[in-house]
């Protein structure tokens, strides 16, 4: 009867050695997700969908990264995500863009079937904010209208 006795004594103590959580693991697995996010983050585009044109051309390699102004199929204009008005706006926004970040370069990213004049209007007030530095966003590969 003693030794029954001893038994759930014992038993009670190896009990309460467990009664510590040890998080090392824990904390391992939360680190390599937040490592993953991290870096997944930077494949993500801020904004809506563009089908933009395709062009063989290399891609610019940039020391900077530049201010991107979207211009949507459904008329919806942005710089770096950040809603602008009308066409007569973008120029301050721009501005502010430039004075917050300092100067960069600026990509026109449109969609494709967009109209050339809209296309120029944008350009327009991108230049009127005083950007020299213009480029225009493409996806890789020929556009097939010269051969239709």
């Amino acid at each position: 009867m003693m030794s029954l006795g001893n038994a759930t004594g014992s038993r009670r103590r190896s009990l309460g050695g467990m009664s510590e959580i040890n998080i090392t693991s824990f904390v391992d697995v939360v680190l390599v997700l937040l490592i993953i996010f991290m870096m997944t983050s930077q494949f993500l585009q801020a904004g809506f969908d563009v089908d933009l044109p395709k062009a063989d051309t290399p891609a610019l390699d940039t020391q900077q990264e530049p201010i991107v102004v979207t211009l949507g199929l459904d008329k919806r204009l942005e710089v770096d995500g950040e809603p602008v008005g009308a066409p007569e706006g973008l120029g301050a926004a721009l501005q502010r863009e430039i004075a917050a970040k300092g100067s960069r370069p600026v990509y026109l990213r449109a969609d494709r079937t967009i109209p050339y004049g809209a296309i120029v209007r944008v350009m327009e007030g991108i230049r009127a904010a005083g950007v020299q530095d213009v480029g225009l966003m493409t996806n890789a590969g020929r556009e097939d209208w010269f051969e239709r």
